[in-house]
């Protein structure tokens, strides 16, 4: 996913990363999904920082949309427990 500058990608086994179009050096921004994997990822067109994953665990099949509003450094599930 690109959003302005920078491009976003999930690696399995590392997490969210990203890069600068400018500088094209990838560096870890969050990998903290556990054993999730990261099914699609979208950045709010208005806030540069809100980004909003869909996760699933490949072994329970349980999914969940978490948001972050800092760029992927900190991630909350969105919706009921």
């Amino acid at each position: 996913v690109t959003h302005g500058a920078e491009v976003y990608a999930f690696v399995i086994g590392t997490g969210l990363i990203r890069t600068s179009e400018e500088h094209l050096g990838w560096q870890v921004v969050s990998n903290g999904f556990g054993a999730n994997y990261i099914l699609h990822l979208a950045a709010a067109p208005t806030r540069a920082q809100q980004l909003y994953v869909a996760t699933v665990d490949p072994a329970t099949h349980t999914q969940a949309i978490l948001v972050s509003p800092d760029g992927g450094a900190h991630w909350v599930k969105l919706g009921v427990e």
